[in-house]
């Protein structure tokens, strides 16, 4: 769990409600026409432009979002790990540490390194499944955003809608004021939806698919070093950006190159 993320959500929800319902209490805020307005208009209209199960994986990569997402020494620490055992040619000990993973990326490396796959077969297969995240974490922050611009818009169409209604009812007085209280709480829920909750959910969204896009390529990098039978040290070297030279077939990876630290690894293979 993401507690800064969730300490972050707490702390300005309780800020504004308090700010808003300190004066006017919880029953004057809250108008069911206003809300139905908004949220029934708002789900009819991604119901319409998305399919179901597109709708249930926005939902699923949100809530992701609260996880606390994987160190960058960590997966290093488990390439590694693999490298060795694989060096070893340990393919039991290797199996049996791939089904407690769950890193269901590195798993699929790490099987495909078993299951003896080429080189290139291991990149095909693994840059394909990081567009396939890359895609579907698109589609998710398409959907936040369209819910981003479709309350405003339902909440402007119910404060038309009470507006029309209220100007056929100022001869009443009774009549003019609950109406005006589903024009303006209209407006009020769907800024609030958009502005408070679905722009600031899609920003998170997609700096979590930022950093899960480095740590997969990273990954993939990683995956290919041990295949080509690299030292273990060399390619935590690697990952960690000190070596330089690179292979053809890693080119792409996006991994940084800095000047070579020769003398260093050097000398740390000789304490091997």
């Amino acid at each position: 769990m993401n507690i800064a993320l969730v300490a972050a959500l707490v702390f300005g929800i309780a800020s504004f409600a308090l700010t808003v319902f300190r004066d006017i209490g919880l029953t004057m805020i809250f108008n069911v026409d206003a809300f139905l307005i908004v949220i029934g208009g708002t789900t009819v209209g991604l119901l319409v432009g998305f399919p179901v199960q597109r709708l249930r994986s926005a939902v699923q990569d949100v809530a992701g979002t609260f996880k606390k997402q994987r160190e960058r020494e960590d997966v290093i620490k488990e390439i590694i790990e693999i490298s060795r055992m694989y060096r070893k040619m340990n393919v039991r000990s290797l199996e049996d540490r791939i089904r407690l993973m769950d890193n269901t990326f590195l798993k699929l490396g790490a099987n495909l390194l078993i299951n003896n796959h080429g080189a290139r077969e291991i990149k095909g297969i693994m840059e394909k499944e990081l567009m396939l995240k890359k895609m579907n974490c698109n589609f998710s922050r398409n959907v936040l955003k369209t819910i981003s611009r479709l309350t405003p818009s339902f909440g402007l169409a119910g404060t038309v809608i009470s507006l029309i209604k209220m100007f056929r009812n100022l001869e009443s007085v009774e009549a003019v004021a609950p109406l005006m209280a589903v024009a303006l709480m209209s407006t009020f829920y769907g800024v609030i939806i958009a502005n408070l909750f679905m722009l600031p959910l899609c920003a998170k969204l997609e700096e979590h698919a930022i950093v899960s896009e480095s740590l997969m390529t990273m990954t993939i990098e990683g995956m290919l070093l041990i295949k080509s039978g690299e030292h273990p040290l060399r390619i935590e070297d690697r990952l960690r950006g000190i070596e330089e030279e690179r292979d053809p077939l890693l080119e792409g990876t996006g991994i940084a190159q800095i000047i070579p630290r020769a003398a260093e690894a050097i000398y740390r293979f000789q304490k091997i």
